[in-house]
């Protein structure tokens, strides 16, 4: 199977991030960090679920995914949960673009998933600076 570099980076980077965020971060980071893992490793299968352009399987898994994180920025008060939900809302708006114009360029389609997935990461690792300096009573937010 031949991956690409940046494939590559993604395969290196996933798996240290969340075992850093599992072990550094609170709840809402553990559930974020493990919940994207499974995502990303569901997406391979959701992938061989399309047939041709759009991703239609990738793009349940991240729509699925935008939802969860929403819930999570609406639950509890971390500054990273916004920026990771929004990152993940951009991800479903691409596959979105690539439904209502099936002749976009489906290389630029797949770097932008690329490059929304590294921002969301960036954010997810941020998420144990943010917690680490965050008073230990922070609470969920109120319903």
């Amino acid at each position: 199977m031949s991956h690409s570099p940046i494939q590559t980076l993604g395969a290196i980077l996933t798996p240290i991030v969340t075992i850093v965020v599992v072990w550094r971060g609170g709840r809402p980071e553990r559930i974020a960090a493990l919940t994207s893992l499974a995502a990303y490793l569901i997406t391979p299968y959701a992938q061989k679920l399309s047939h041709g352009w759009p991703l239609t399987g990738v793009a349940l898994v991240d729509a699925s995914y935008c939802a969860l994180l929403i819930a999570l920025a609406l639950s509890y008060d971390r500054t990273w949960l916004i920026l990771a939900a929004g990152v993940e809302l951009a991800t479903v708006m691409a596959h979105l673009g690539m439904v209502l114009d099936p002749t976009l360029m489906a290389r630029g389609y797949v770097i932008s998933l690329w490059i929304f997935y590294f921002i969301f990461l960036a954010a997810l690792a941020y998420s144990v600076v943010e917690t680490r300096r965050a008073p230990r009573n922070r609470r969920p937010v109120p319903a």
